[in-house]
C-alpha cells in the first residue's frame, strides 16, 4: 500500500454556514455570495432566478460580510465608512483596523443583506478568523491601523457598529463574569487619542441567563441597534430610551433586513425551524424613534444558519441542517388560512454526515452511498449514486412492448409501440398522449420490427410481413410494400432515412432502397452462413448522413459481428466474440469525430470497436452493463449524441476525452429506448419498462445523485446487511421543550427495507441510554449475520459512574428484530467492530475483545477474550489482519498487535505527538491513515522500529508499556473540513477498458456534506503529478491571493509543517477548464515552472483517468 494519495471532492461543501449579497462579479451585477465550509459559491440575481456564476475554494471561512452593506458578525464587520473592520482576538479583547485597502462606498445602495449570528469566543471562529487574516498580502496588512480594545476581563458575546453616529461607535454586549450580569455598552472613537472609549450603557444590566444573544444594527438615518434574546427583543439608541417586547421563547441565531429604512427584519429559529418577522413603527412626533415592536411567525422552513433578503419579498434561507432554500413571503395576504411563505428553490444540503455505509444495492458492481444527514426535523437518510439522472416528464401504464420508435411528421409527435401480434401509436398533442385507431398505411395489426421517419416527409414501418412505405398524415396512403418473394417471415430489421436492411432468418438478407417516386427499390442481397440476430445501417458520414455504405449485422451460431457493404453485402471485416450468448442489439456510432461499433449481447456482455473509414475494425473492449439482454437506442442532450443501453441496469455511453465511458442510470430494468425530441418535450428520450411508458430529459452526464428519504428521527449510526436486505439504522429525537444534553434525548433501532426504505421494525432504548455504535456481523462459529448495539448511560460530564450494554439483534423470517443477547458492560460503548470472527469494543478507555459461545439450546451469548487500556477513550477504531487502530481526541494513534494463539493484546506502536483525531482506517499492517483535527488533517502514518536507537531498554511485562515501536508521519495535508469517518468502496462508473492509473481506496464524509475520495498513487505518477500541480499553480492564481502551499500545510498544537506525498485532485482536475493557452503554459512550464514530457492531449487523457475514481 502506497503513501502517495490523491484527494479529490466527488461531492463539493453543501452545508450553508453563510450568505450575503453585493456586487462582486460586476458592479452593474447583483450577487448571491454563499459560504459552504471551504467554498464560496457566487450567484446571480436574474429575472429568472439565482444563476451559479463562479466558485472557489476559499479556506476555511469564518464569516463573510460585504464592505459595502450593512453587516453584522462578532468575528468581523465594518464600520458605515468601510474605514474600520473590527474582529474579535479573544473572549476579551477587540481589535479595530484602519485600511485604505477597502474601497470606501456608502452602505445605503446596498440593503437586506442576511447574517448569521456566531458566539465571539468560538476558538473554531478565531482559528479560522487567523487563518483569513494570514492570507491577506502584505502591502495590505502594512495598511491597516490597529486599535486594540480591552474589555477589562468581561467576556464578549456580541457587537455591533451603530449607523447614525458622526464617529465609528461601537455597541459591544458583554457578560461580567464577576455578579454574572449583561451589558451593552457604547464605544466611542476619540479623534485625539485614536482610541475607543466608553460611553453610557445602552440599557440597564440584565442576568446573563436571560440569554440575550446578539445585536443587530440598523441603519441610518434609524440607527440604533437590536438586543435580541430568547424570550424579549428590545431596541437601543443612545440618547433614547430602551424600547422592548417579550416573545414567546425561542433560539434566534440569523437575520435579515428587508428595507432600507430598517424597519422589517426577518429573524430565524434554530430551534423551531420557524421564520418569524420583526415590525417596528416609528413615532410621528419624534424623527427615527421607535415607537411599538411587533413580533409574529411566519411559518416553518428549513433550520437556518443564515438569511439574506434579495428583492421583491424573496428571500434565501441558508441551512447547515437541512436544505437551503429559496422562498417568497406574501406577507401582504397573511391570513390564518393562507400560507405565507412559498418554497421557490431548494438547494440540496447532504451535511452534516454523521455516518455513512457502502452497498451495492443491485448486485451489479455499482456501490451507493448511504448517508445519515441533518439533524431534527431535517432528518433524512440520503441514497447517492453516481451515473446519470433521469427528470420524468410523463409516464403511462403499458406493458408488453417489444420495441419503440419515434416519428415526428409534420408537427405532429408520436411513438410507435410494437408488441407480439399488434402495434399500437400514441400521438402527442399540447400535454397528453392519445391513442390513434389508424394513422396513414400502418397495419396495426402486425408487430413492427422498425420504424422511423425517412426522407421525403414518409414514414416506413417493417413488421413480420412486409416493409411499408407511406406518406405523413392521419388518412396518407400506403405508397408501396415489399414482400419477400418467397413470403418467408421477417425476423430483423434496420431502417434509416434512405434505406431498410431485413432478414428472412437462415442467414437471407435484403437491401432496399427508399426511392424519390415513392418506390421500395431491392438493391441487394446475400445469403450468410451464419443465422443473423441484429442488424444496423446508421450512417456515419456526415457529408452524406441519410444513406449508409455499411451494415452491420451480429450472427449467433458462431457469435460475432459481421460488416458488410451497401449495395453489394460483400463482407468487409468480421470478428468472433468471447461466449456463447448471442448478439441482440448492434449499433455503428460516432463519439468525438471516431467512429465506433457497439454489440450488446444477451447476457449483459457488452463490446465496442474503433471503426476505421474502410470498416476494418480494432481495439476490441469488453465490458458488462447487467446481467440481462440489452437494446441499444440514441438521444441527443445539449446538442451532443449518446446512446442509452436499456437493460438490467440501463446504462449511458457517451464519450469524454476519446474514452468510452459508461454511466448508470438511476432507474431499473428498461427494456427499450428511443429519441423523443419533440415540441413539448425538447431534448426527450422515451423508454419502457415492464410497467409503462416514461418520458424524461436527461440530466448532467457524470454528477453524483442523491435520493432524499425523510426520517422522523435524527439518523446517527448505519450499516447494510445483505442476508436480510436491510439498513440496521440508530436514530436520536430531543425531548421536546429541553437543550440538547446526555438526558433528553432518546435512541431508537429501526431496520429499513434495501429498496424502498420503509421502517420494517423498531425497538427504543430505555431512558437516559444512548446507543453509541453500531455494526454488523457474523461470529466465526455462527453463520447468522447480527446487528450489534453499543449503548451508555452518563453518569456525569466526566463519565464517571457511566454504564453501557452490547445488544446482540438477529432478523426473524418474519423480518422483525429478536434480542439474542445483551452483555453488560462498565462503562460507555463507544465503538465496535468485527475482528476475526469475534467483536471489538471499545469501552472508555478499554479494547475489549469478545467471542460468542453457543450454547446447548443453540443460543449464543457474548464472552470476554482479552482487553488492553489505550492512552483514552477511543474516537474511532479500524482492523487490518491482526492489527488494532485506535484514534482518540486526546493522545493520537496507537496500534495493537492481537495473538491469535495466546489470545492477547499488546501495544505495538503509537505516536508520541499529541493529535485530535476524528477518524482512523488501517490501510496495511503497518501503514494507517488519520483524520485529524477539526480542520481536517489527513495524516498517514507508518510503524518504524527504534529498537536500534534504543539503548539499555528494559522489558517490562505491562501490557501497556511503551513500545520500541514509533508511528512516523509519512504523509500530510490539510483537507479544511471535520472528517467524521472513512469507508472503503469506489464512485466510479465503468470506462470502456480496466487500464486505470490509481485504485479508489477510501471514500470519507465531513459535517459539511462533502464526499471525499482517497485513491493510491504509484511513485512515478505521483512525480508527474506534483509537477504538473506546481505548473498549475504558476499558471491560475486563486482568488483573494490564497497561497495554496499555506491552505495545505498541516497545523496541529501551533506546529505548522508543509504537506507532503499528497496531491490535490481538484486542483489537478481543473486543468480540463482551463483555455487551451493555458494548458500549453502548464505542459511548457511557464512562468518558472518545469516542462512536463506530456502533450496536451496526453495530459488532458491522464486527468479523465484520474477522473474515473470518482465520476
Amino acid at each position: 500500500m502506497a503513501f502517495y494519495k490523491y484527494v479529490v471532492t466527488a461531492q463539493k461543501p453543501t452545508a450553508t454556514q453563510y450568505s450575503v449579497k453585493g456586487p462582486f462579479t460586476a458592479n452593474d451585477e447583483m450577487n448571491l455570495i454563499l459560504g459552504k465550509g471551504t467554498r464560496i459559491e457566487i450567484y446571480t440575481l436574474t429575472p429568472d432566478g439565482l444563476k451559479p456564476t463562479l466558485e472557489f475554494t476559499s479556506g476555511e471561512i469564518g464569516a463573510t460580510g460585504s464592505p459595502y452593506a450593512i453587516s453584522q458578525d462578532v468575528f468581523g464587520m465594518f464600520d458605515p465608512t468601510c474605514k474600520y473592520f473590527a474582529t474579535a482576538l479573544n473572549e476579551s479583547m477587540v481589535a479595530i483596523s484602519k485600511s485604505d485597502a477597502f474601497n470606501q462606498r456608502s452602505s445605503s445602495s446596498i440593503n437586506g443583506v442576511g447574517n448569521t449570528i456566531n458566539n465571539a469566543t468560538n476558538p473554531q471562529g478565531r482559528r479560522s478568523s487567523l487563518k483569513a487574516a494570514k492570507a491577506r498580502n502584505k502591502n495590505q496588512r502594512q495598511q491597516q491601523q490597529q486599535i486594540n480594545l480591552g474589555l477589562g476581563g468581561n467576556k464578549l458575546v456580541s457587537m455591533a457598529f451603530l449607523h447614525d453616529t458622526q464617529v465609528p461607535t461601537l455597541a459591544i454586549l458583554y457578560d461580567d463574569p464577576d455578579d454574572e450580569m449583561r451589558h451593552v455598552r457604547a464605544y466611542e472613537l476619540d479623534p485625539t487619542t485614536r482610541e475607543f472609549v466608553p460611553k453610557d450603557e445602552m440599557i440597564e444590566e440584565f442576568p446573563s441567563s436571560w440569554n440575550d444573544n446578539f445585536l443587530v444594527p440598523l441603519p441610518a438615518p434609524l440607527g440604533g441597534t437590536l438586543l435580541v434574546g430568547e424570550a424579549s427583543v428590545h431596541f437601543l439608541k443612545l440618547g433614547k430610551a430602551p424600547r422592548g417586547l417579550g416573545i414567546n421563547k425561542c433560539s434566534i441565531n440569523c437575520y435579515t433586513i428587508m428595507d432600507e429604512s430598517g424597519t422589517r427584519i426577518l429573524l430565524g429559529d434554530q430551534a423551531q425551524g420557524t421564520l418569524h418577522l420583526l415590525q417596528l413603527t416609528l413615532s410621528e412626533k419624534e424623527p427615527n424613534t421607535v415607537e411599538r415592536l411587533q413580533f409574529s411567525a411566519l411559518g416553518k422552513v428549513s433550520t437556518p444558519s443564515c438569511l439574506t433578503y434579495l428583492d421583491n419579498d424573496v428571500v434565501f434561507i441558508g441551512s447547515t441542517t437541512g436544505d437551503s432554500q429559496l422562498v417568497h413571503l406574501d406577507i401582504s395576504r397573511r391570513s390564518p388560512e393562507r400560507d405565507v411563505i412559498e418554497v421557490i428553490e431548494e438547494f440540496p444540503n447532504i451535511g452534516p454526515i454523521t455516518d455513512f455505509c457502502i452497498a451495492d444495492l443491485d448486485k451489479q458492481g455499482q456501490d451507493q452511498l448511504i448517508t445519515c444527514s441533518g439533524v431534527g426535523r431535517d432528518s433524512s437518510l440520503r441514497i447517492i449514486r453516481n451515473g446519470v439522472g433521469l427528470n420524468e416528464l410523463a409516464t403511462i401504464e403499458i406493458s408488453g412492448v417489444k420495441g419503440i420508435w419515434g416519428l415526428r411528421p409534420s408537427h405532429d409527435d408520436m411513438l410507435v409501440f410494437s408488441f407480439i401480434s399488434q402495434t399500437r401509436i400514441l400521438q402527442l398533442r399540447g400535454d397528453e398522449m392519445r391513442e390513434l385507431s389508424t394513422y396513414s398505411g400502418f397495419a396495426l395489426d402486425r408487430q413492427t420490427l422498425a420504424a422511423g421517419t425517412v426522407i421525403g416527409n414518409r414514414v416506413i414501418q417493417v413488421t413480420d410481413y412486409s416493409v411499408r412505405l407511406m406518406g405523413c398524415g392521419m388518412d396518407s396512403p400506403l405508397l408501396d410494400e415489399w414482400i419477400p418473394s418467397d413470403m418467408s417471415q421477417i425476423t430483423v430489421a434496420s431502417v434509416n432515412p434512405s434505406q431498410c436492411v431485413v432478414s428472412t432468418g437462415y442467414g437471407r438478407l435484403y437491401a432496399l432502397q427508399i426511392q424519390d417516386d415513392d418506390r421500395l427499390l431491392q438493391i441487394g442481397a446475400t445469403q450468410l452462413d451464419q443465422e443473423v440476430s441484429c442488424i444496423d445501417i446508421t450512417s456515419l458520414d456526415s457529408m452524406n448522413p441519410y444513406t449508409a455504405s455499411v451494415v452491420a449485422v451480429g450472427v449467433w451460431r458462431q457469435v460475432g459481428v459481421r460488416l458488410l457493404s451497401l449495395p453489394s453485402l460483400d463482407m468487409v471485416a468480421e470478428e468472433t466474440l468471447a461466449g456463447t450468448a448471442m448478439p441482440r442489439s448492434i449499433l455503428m456510432a460516432k463519439f468525438e469525430d471516431i467512429s465506433y461499433l457497439l454489440v450488446a449481447l444477451g447476457d449483459g456482455q457488452f463490446y465496442n470497436y474503433k471503426m476505421k473509414e474502410g470498416g476494418q475494425l480494432s481495439d476490441e473492449k469488453r465490458s458488462f452493463l447487467g446481467k440481462m439482454p440489452i437494446s441499444l437506442g440514441t438521444f441527443s442532450s445539449n446538442g451532443t449524441m449518446h446512446v442509452f443501453a436499456a437493460s438490467d441496469k440501463p446504462s449511458v455511453i457517451h464519450s469524454r476525452n476519446q474514452k468510452l465511458i459508461y454511466s448508470n442510470v438511476n432507474l431499473k430494468d428498461v427494456r427499450c429506448a428511443t429519441s423523443f425530441n419533440s415540441l413539448s418535450f425538447p431534448d426527450a428520450v422515451a423508454l419502457t419498462t415492464k410497467d409503462g411508458l416514461i418520458i424524461g430529459q436527461m440530466e448532467e452526464i457524470q454528477k453524483l445523485h442523491i435520493t432524499k428519504i425523510p426520517t422522523n428521527d435524527t439518523p446517527r449510526r448505519i450499516e447494510y446487511q445483505e442476508s436480510s436486505r436491510t439498513f440496521g439504522v440508530v436514530t436520536s429525537t430531543l425531548i421536546p421543550g429541553t437543550r440538547l444534553t446526555a438526558k433528553t434525548t432518546t435512541s431508537a433501532f429501526e431496520i429499513r427495507d434495501e429498496q424502498n426504505f420503509k421502517v420494517i421494525d423498531r425497538v427504543y432504548i430505555q431512558n437516559f441510554e444512548r446507543i453509541l455504535s453500531l455494526t454488523n456481523m457474523v461470529f466465526d462459529n455462527d453463520g447468522t449475520e447480527y446487528y450489534v448495539l453499543g449503548t451508555g448511560v452518563m453518569g456525569d460530564p466526566y463519565e464517571r459512574g457511566s454504564t453501557g450494554r452490547l445488544l446482540v439483534y438477529r432478523i426473524t423470517p418474519e423480518r422483525t428484530l429478536h434480542l439474542v443477547n445483551q452483555f453488560r458492560t462498565e462503562a460507555m460503548v463507544e465503538n465496535i467492530r468485527p475482528f476475526q470472527g469475534k467483536l471489538l469494543a471499545s469501552v472508555s478507555g478499554t479494547i475489549h475483545l469478545y467471542r460468542w459461545e453457543l450454547e446447548v439450546s443453540g443460543r449464543g451469548h457474548l464472552a470476554s477474550v482479552c482487553t488492553i487500556r489505550v492512552p483514552t477513550i477511543s474516537q474511532s477504531i479500524a482492523t487490518y489482519n491482526d492489527t488494532i487502530v485506535s484514534g482518540d481526541m486526546l493522545s493520537s494513534v496507537v496500534a495493537i498487535h492481537y495473538d491469535s494463539h495466546k489470545q492477547t493484546m499488546k501495544l505495538a506502536a503509537q505516536d508520541p505527538q499529541p493529535k485530535q483525531i476524528t477518524s482512523v482506517e488501517a490501510l496495511s499492517d503497518d501503514l494507517y491513515i488519520a483524520a485529524a483535527e477539526e480542520s481536517g488533517h489527513l495524516l498517514v502514518l507508518k510503524r518504524t522500529d527504534n529498537s536500534n536507537n534504543s539503548k539499555n531498554t528494559e522489558k517490562r511485562n505491562d501490557s501497556t508499556s511503551n513500545s520500541d515501536t514509533n508511528l512516523e508521519i509519512v504523509s500530510q495535508w490539510h483537507f479544511g473540513e471535520r472528517i467524521q469517518r472513512f469507508r472503503t468502496g469506489s464512485l466510479g462508473s465503468h470506462p470502456s477498458d480496466d487500464n486505470k492509473p490509481v485504485a479508489p481506496s477510501l471514500i470519507f464524509c465531513t459535517t459539511n456534506g462533502t464526499i471525499g475520495v482517497i485513491a493510491d498513487l504509484s511513485a512515478d505518477h505521483f512525480k508527474l503529478l506534483w509537477q504538473m500541480q506546481n505548473n498549475l499553480l504558476k499558471i491560475v492564481p486563486s482568488l483573494g491571493d490564497l497561497n495554496h502551499t499555506d491552505w495545505r500545510s498541516i497545523a496541529i498544537n501551533d506546529i505548522r509543517d508543509k504537506s507532503s506525498h499528497f496531491i490535490d485532485g481538484d486542483l489537478i482536475e481543473s486543468f480540463l477548464d482551463l483555455t487551451p493557452q493555458q494548458m500549453r503554459g502548464v505542459v511548457e512550464g511557464h512562468n518558472g515552472g518545469r516542462k512536463l514530457d506530456y502533450t496536451v492531449e496526453r495530459l488532458c487523457q491522464v486527468v479523465e483517468e484520474l477522473m474515473s475514481i470518482h465520476s
